[in-house]
């Protein structure tokens, strides 16, 4: 009995030392941040914008659900973290954005070092970091958020569903704030951005933004941007090509061939190790069926042999022109220059990659091989 009151008794003094719930974030007491954007604006000042849920009821409906009205907030400082301060005094609410899911990124912005206005979030340790961030062509980000605010859709929703619908296609890549962190403070690995443009009324994606260290440097679109995420590895569920084999076609619609990629396997072959003329192979193969081929008769083997051939070469020479660019501009998006350091640590840690990379010779090996033709011969 006497051992019983002494335990009863120590778990009451234990209980008298316990600090509760100390890191409790109730949401009644915050405004969830969701989609966010940054800019330079006009006076050269970087401005943050949010949307923001604001309530449109008296108290009572409150109660009983309310209503609320989506809305765009900005504003500007000399650093992202004094422009989150200014952006505090405009709601009623203390701002979270650790459930962001979105950042958009003007390209003014992004043709700066990107790192400095991207580090107030890495240091909070709530930050959003699996945010995915976008490039805006042109203009402000900000206005992305104002035309979809306008046509009262869910901005997260919309912007996170068009990116993920784009990556599932593999047309664009899908990074996070975290994944390109490693990327902009080392030299041998780049990365590209989804870059987005204001097509009218609706939001475009036009292929992908592309980084050299912390800067964007140049882009690739349309096909271009998917041909160059399959030849980075990046092959998500599908992506499709469209091909003009020929010329000789009266008929223009017949020169065409459209196919839907199925697996994709790359692999990264040096040829050359040495420092001076390094050479690498991008070897590429495609499972694909035929989605559409207006010519018709693809009813024998040798008819399929070809077209494989033909689509080989065709795409081969697209990623020549592909490689050429991203050299140009010094973007490493294949990876090339890690996969060096790590097979190659002894020569690679000697090298400055940024000024190797330019010159080495990158050669495309793309192999289609067609295993479906559709329903018809």
């Amino acid at each position: 009995m006497r051992i019983k009151k002494a335990v009863l008794i120590s778990l009451m003094c234990a209980c008298l030392t316990l600090a509760g719930c100390w890191d409790q974030n109730l949401l009644k007491d915050i405004s969830l941040v969701l989609t966010a954007s940054l800019d330079v604006d006009h006076d050269g000042k970087n401005k943050i914008a949010i949307t923001y849920r604001k309530v449109q009821s008296s108290q009572a409906e409150q109660e009983t659900g309310g209503s609320f009205i989506t809305t765009v907030l900005s504003a500007s400082g000399h650093t992202i973290r004094e422009a989150r301060f200014q952006l505090d005094k405009l709601v009623d609410q203390r701002i979270d954005t650790s459930k962001q899911r979105v950042l958009l990124i003007g390209e003014k912005m992004a043709e700066k070092p990107l790192f400095p206005y991207l580090d107030v979030f890495y240091r909070d340790p709530k930050s959003p970091l699996l945010a995915h961030p976008a490039v805006v062509k042109d203009g402000e980000a900000i206005e992305v958020l104002k035309l979809i605010v306008r046509q009262k859709l869910i901005v997260s929703k919309y912007l996170t569903n068009l990116l993920t619908s784009a990556n599932a296609e593999s047309n664009i890549s899908m990074e996070n704030l975290q994944s390109i962190r490693s990327s902009m403070l080392t030299a041998d690995k780049d990365f590209a951005l989804p870059y987005l443009s204001i097509n009218g009324q609706t939001i475009k994606i036009e292929g992908s933004a592309l980084f050299s260290g912390q800067r964007k440097v140049t882009e690739v679109l349309g096909q271009d941007s998917t041909l160059l995420t399959l030849l980075s590895g990046q092959f998500n569920k599908s992506a499709n090509i469209n091909l003009k084999l020929w010329d000789k076609y009266k008929m223009d619609i017949e020169n065409y061939l459209s196919l839907g990629i199925t697996d994709a396997t790359r692999k990264i072959v040096f040829i050359d190790t040495d420092p001076q003329h390094i050479k690498v192979k991008i070897r590429l193969k495609l499972n694909a069926r035929v989605l559409e081929y207006p010519k018709d008769k693809l009813n024998s083997y040798t008819a399929i042999d070809q077209m494989n051939k033909q689509a080989s070469a065709n795409l081969n020479s697209q990623a020549r022109s592909v490689i050429s660019h991203i050299q140009e501009h010094n973007s490493d998006i294949l990876g090339i220059g890690r996969k060096y350091q790590t097979h190659y640590y002894e020569r690679g840690k000697r090298l400055n990659w940024r000024e190797v990379y330019p010159s080495i010779e990158i050669i495309p090996d793309i192999k289609v091989n067609i295993s479906q033709i559709g329903i018809v011969n």
